[in-house]
């Protein structure tokens, strides 16, 4: 048994008589947004931020606003402004395998390459700009075990050619394109950066010497980053005051062995809670 064809076949009007359907078009260029106005940039941070999509430590249409207008005045795009720029200690950053697309991007070079000598293993950066001048800078194996890196738990551990590479590109970069990066250090120089201590005026506590704060990297490498995320969450969907005393306590050494960077996000966001539910039980 075969199937019989249709009696009738209908033919659509072409898309020119059809006013409501927009034809399709080739040979078009894709090209990003770029917002223009501060107004531009909230509305995109915004649509960021509701659609899930944006990292876990900027989840907010304030913190993406302060990340795309920290790329515009660097010359990268909002979307890859928020993938490659991050607050570490309190300072924006940049992820060093941005580093080599923004400098390529204005006519820069850069040339890397390791060497083994009288300092042990050696990362050498050269940066090259558009008249001839080159920057050279290297970071060794010696430099690393003056600054407490050498042999440190996490990356420098596990990746240390990688962590040399990325030490000697920040300098390199810094020094040879001060008026591209203004200023900016890499993510893995700031995560080797001591994370500041509460004074009497932050939000929570100094722990005492039993409780030690754990810094960023060591926070995502023990995987602290869904818990921390999991909490917001869960302040945020604090119904009573009751309940987000509760959620306080149950979470205080969790708080307390956070980065302090993180544990002050969540307990502004604590305090923020409470006097949206306090302005609530007033109403």
């Amino acid at each position: 048994m075969t199937d019989k064809a249709p009696e009738t076949i209908e033919y659509l009007p072409a898309p020119a008589e059809r006013p409501n359907v927009v034809p399709l078009r080739t040979g078009g260029t894709i090209a990003g947004i770029v917002p223009r106005t501060i107004e531009e940039v909230f509305r995109l941070a915004t649509a960021i931020a509701k659609s899930g999509m944006a990292p876990g430590d900027m989840a907010t249409p304030e913190k993406l606003t302060v990340a795309i207008l920290h790329g515009l005045e660097i010359g990268i795009p909002p979307m890859m402004a928020i993938n490659k720029i991050a607050v570490v200690n309190g300072r924006p950053t940049l992820w060093g395998d941005a580093i080599p697309a923004l400098l390529l991007s204005k006519g820069f070079r850069i040339r890397e390459e390791f060497e083994t000598g009288p300092n042990g293993r050696a990362a050498i950066c050269t940066v090259i700009r558009s008249n001839g001048d080159a920057i050279e800078r290297t970071f060794s194996e010696a430099d690393a075990k003056i600054a407490g890196l050498w042999g440190k738990p996490g990356p420098w551990k596990q990746y240390p050619d990688r962590m040399l590479q990325m030490r000697a590109r920040g300098l390199a970069a810094r020094d040879g394109a001060a008026d591209v990066l203004s200023g900016l250090y890499l993510e893995h120089e700031m995560q080797d950066v001591a994370e500041p201590q509460p004074t009497n005026g932050d939000l929570l506590d100094q722990p005492d010497a039993s409780t030690m704060r754990k810094t960023s990297a060591q926070a995502k490498r023990d995987g602290d980053d869904v818990a921390f995320n999991e909490l917001r969450g869960a302040v945020s969907g604090a119904d009573t005051l009751d309940d987000l005393a509760t959620i306080e306590a149950t979470n205080r050494d969790f708080m307390l062995s956070l980065p302090h960077g993180w544990a002050r996000i969540v307990t502004t966001e604590i305090n923020d809670r409470r006097a949206e539910l306090e302005q609530q039980a007033a109403e």
